[in-house]
């Protein structure tokens, strides 16, 4: 855990424009029912250092995704928490199992499948820098979504 530590910063004039510190049990998370399962929105405010921002769960259906493997600026963590099933990552398709977790950098097509034999879970962490200019979009011809065929 040392690697989470840090030096208090040098800067003490600057207002912190993060929300205040909070603890969020699943019953006060935002809950979004769609076709392919549960998604509960714990944080989606900006932070002093992040904008935009999303942190949540997904419960996903047995063979149902959130959506098609995407692209988009911000940077993303998804790590399975429950279940297993299919990552995919610039169209390479591995197993995902409980405690897996995929780093995807800004434009990278990533997504996620549950297994057609249970539903899995997995937490997300979306963002950008605040202070920070988002990445250029490498391929501005390259369609948002990108389906993939089931396994």
């Amino acid at each position: 855990m040392t690697a989470c530590a840090t030096a208090p910063s040098d800067m003490t004039d600057a207002t912190n424009l993060a929300p205040a510190s909070a603890i969020m049990s699943e019953a006060q998370a935002s809950v979004d029912q769609a076709d392919w399962g549960t998604f509960y929105s714990y944080f989606a405010e900006d932070t002093h250092a992040l904008s935009p921002v999303l942190v949540g769960v997904a419960k996903i259906d047995a063979g149902q995704q959130t959506h098609p493997p995407h692209r988009h600026a911000d940077e993303e963590y998804l790590m399975v928490t429950r279940g297993r099933g299919i990552w995919t990552l610039n169209g390479i398709s591995t197993p995902a199992n409980p405690g897996d977790i995929l780093f995807a950098r800004a434009w990278d097509y990533h997504g996620i499948r549950a297994a057609n034999e249970g539903p899995m879970e997995f937490v997300v962490f979306k963002y950008s820098g605040r202070a920070v200019d988002r990445p250029a979009n490498p391929h501005p011809e390259w369609a948002k979504e990108r389906p993939v065929r089931p396994r």
